[in-house]
């Protein structure tokens, strides 16, 4: 892959050559050139101090979508265990106290991919309410970042340190563009300026709630012949995830035909997930800081062992990337695991929340390959495995959220004392609606 060349010297990231040399060579090569994070006094907590710049301001929460879904049914009044309900009542509490529960692009994959109507919008209500639509950040931003201060570590370019991106927003438009979703309201052919009707500024908060309550839960059936005019096609969606998918499904064959030590399968995993997931990103990033990753790593096609180290040892200072490699690696592991669109989804998710979250909820699975990669002291972050020490935790992040002088501002969004806006009824009481919807 090429963005092109100046002054005679290549500035992008081509894709053969990088997959060659990540992969050539024994896996016993992978070691770490240059100062990292875990090797200043060979202790993998080392790595929390530079993770905590990545945390979110305020104790942040990332639950897993079957974690929703019990608190869907304990909302509901048919709590899967005695213990659920008492579990929504800490959760609650906990988000009325500052702990922010926030929800990712795959908690709307995974609820639209509901076919059950009711089923979506009584999950979505659970969410919305406790969550209020709060998103983490577009993953291309947060990994642009995350690039960019390896390239600083490991290159010196940038030449300069940054401020993280804020990780925490408001709704889908944060979640996929890294920008929240605006509303307007038009007048002729002119989009109306808010500011000079401030009447209306509490309304139009209401009415975006709303927007953002129904984004979540997805088109009801009656909605979709309207959509299909104007373009909506799920299924292009579901044909993304399944190549996705088929990525995956495709390498776990070659290994069960070809096995490899566990050494230079999380290096062959490195190599699959810059190269098929990142790199557009990392070219781009290579252009715009006039950086020569080949010559910044050393590749030599002629000693194709000698960049390895760098290449490998660069890649595990994108925070996000690590945890994917090595959930990835060590369910490749296990050759009687299929893959599924939940796993791929699962790791996605927590390829994000584990960075920037203070504590993450996933499926048992995830949770026993986080630990099993150290991804949570890692990341000073807190790896649950199921509920029984969410109630302790939530109390600890309560008190923690007490003492910051962080606070989330809800003032443009939900008011003190305010349910999170999500009928049309509720829109018709404060004037946001047409009477009769």
């Amino acid at each position: 892959m090429s963005t092109g060349e100046e002054n005679g010297e290549l500035l992008s990231v081509p894709g053969d050559t990088i997959a060659g040399n990540w992969t050539a060579g024994a896996a016993e090569s992978y070691t770490t050139p240059w100062p990292h994070p875990t090797s200043s006094s060979g202790d993998e907590m080392d790595v929390a101090a530079e993770s905590a710049r990545l945390k979110t301001a305020v104790p942040s929460v990332y639950l897993d979508q079957w974690v929703w879904v019990r608190l869907t049914r304990a909302a509901g009044g048919t709590p899967r265990e005695p213990s659920d309900t008492r579990m929504l009542d800490a959760v609650r509490q906990a988000a009325e106290a500052g702990v922010v529960f926030p929800l990712s692009v795959t908690h709307y994959q995974e609820t639209n991919r509901i076919t059950h109507p009711r089923q979506r919008t009584d999950l979505a209500r659970t969410m919305a309410l406790i969550s209020h639509c709060r998103t983490l950040c577009s993953e291309r931003i947060l990994l642009r970042d995350q690039f960019l201060e390896a390239m600083h570590l490991s290159f010196g370019k940038p030449a300069f340190g940054r401020t993280p991106p804020e990780p925490l927003g408001i709704g889908v438009g944060w979640a996929l563009t890294g920008k929240r979703l605006q509303l307007q309201l038009h007048r002729s052919s002119c989009v109306v300026d808010l500011a000079t009707l401030p009447e209306l500024a509490d309304g139009f908060r209401r009415a975006t709630q709303y927007t953002e309550y129904q984004l979540l839960a997805g088109p009801q059936d009656e909605d979709m012949p309207h959509l299909r005019q104007l373009g909506y096609r799920p299924e292009k969606l579901e044909e993304g995830r399944q190549s996705r998918l088929d990525w995956e499904t495709f390498f776990a064959d070659l290994l069960a035909e070809d096995p490899i030590s566990a050494a230079e399968l999380r290096v062959r995993v490195q190599a699959r997930e810059i190269i098929h997931e990142h790199l557009r990103l990392l070219t781009e990033l290579c252009a715009e800081y006039r950086l020569n990753l080949q010559q910044a790593t050393g590749v030599d096609p002629a000693r194709p062992k000698a960049s390895r180290r760098r290449i490998s040892a660069f890649a595990d200072l994108v925070p996000s990337v690590r945890v994917a490699v090595d959930v990835k690696a060590h369910r490749f592991r296990n050759a009687a695991k299929e893959w599924d669109l939940n796993t791929v989804h699962d790791i996605d998710a927590v390829s994000l929340a584990v960075p920037y979250c203070h504590a993450v909820v996933p499926d048992r699975e995830i949770a026993d390959l986080l630990g099993r990669s150290k991804a949570g002291p890692r990341n000073a972050t807190h790896v649950l495995r199921g509920l029984r020490d969410l109630p302790d935790l939530l109390a600890d992040l309560t008190r923690t959220a007490a003492a910051s002088p962080h606070r989330v501002s809800d003032e443009d969004w939900v008011g003190q004392g305010e349910e999170f806006c999500m009928t049309m009824e509720d829109l018709q009481h404060h004037g946001t609606a047409p009477a009769g919807g």
